[in-house]
C-alpha cells in the first residue's frame, strides 16, 4: 500500500496540476473516482491484467467510462496504461482528494465522544480549530460509550486522546512498573 502511494503520488500530482489549468476540479475528481471503482472492480481489474497490451487495456478502461472522462482523462488514462499502473488508480483518487482538500482550505476532523455535544459546543470547537489551523473544518461526530468520558480528536493524521478510558490505561501501565 506504501508502495503504491509512492508511486501513485506523481500521477496525483500531475492529475491535479491539469484539473487547476482547466478549472475542473470536480470533473477530475469525478473522473477519478469512477476510474478508481472500476479498476477496483475484481472482475474489470482481471480483464485489464489479462489484456493483450497495455495500450488494449487503457482502451478497455476508456470505453468503460465513455463520457465520464474528458479528453485529458483519456491521455491520462493512457499514460497509466502504457506504464502498466492500472493498480494505483484507487490510491491516486485518494491523494487528489487529499491535494484538493489541502489546496481548498479544508480539514477533515473527527470528534468521538462518550456523549453527545450541544450543536454551540460543536461551533465552538470548529471555530477553534479552524482558527489554530486556518482551514474550514468537516467534522465529524460520533459516540463511543466505551470510552466512559472524555473524548477523542482526530485532526489529520494527528491524534488527541483525552478519554477516561486511555487515561485509565495510562494509569494501569504506570502501576505496573
Amino acid at each position: 500500500m506504501a508502495e503504491n502511494l509512492t508511486v501513485a503520488r506523481p500521477y496525483a500530482e500531475a492529475a491535479f496540476s491539469v484539473a487547476l489549468d482547466e478549472k475542473d476540479l470536480d470533473g477530475w475528481q469525478s473522473m477519478l473516482e469512477a476510474m478508481s471503482i472500476a479498476c477496483q472492480n475484481e472482475y474489470f481489474s482481471d480483464h485489464l491484467k489479462l489484456a493483450a497490451n497495455s495500450q488494449s487495456a487503457a482502451n478497455s478502461l476508456i470505453s468503460l467510462l465513455g463520457d465520464l472522462v474528458n479528453p485529458s482523462g483519456v491521455n491520462f488514462i493512457k499514460v497509466i496504461g502504457e506504464n502498466n499502473r492500472f493498480e494505483v488508480i484507487p490510491e491516486v483518487f485518494q491523494e487528489f482528494v487529499r491535494l484538493r482538500r489541502k489546496y481548498e482550505k479544508r480539514l477533515e476532523c473527527t470528534l468521538i465522544s462518550a456523549r453527545a455535544f450541544s450543536d454551540s459546543e460543536i461551533e465552538s470547537l470548529k471555530d477553534k480549530l479552524a482558527k489554530k489551523y486556518d482551514a474550514k473544518i468537516e467534522l465529524t461526530v460520533t459516540i463511543d460509550e466505551s470510552l466512559m468520558g472524555g473524548a477523542v480528536l482526530k485532526v489529520g493524521d494527528k491524534v488527541i486522546d483525552a478519554s477516561v478510558k486511555a487515561g485509565l490505561i495510562g494509569l494501569s501501565s504506570t502501576l505496573r512498573y
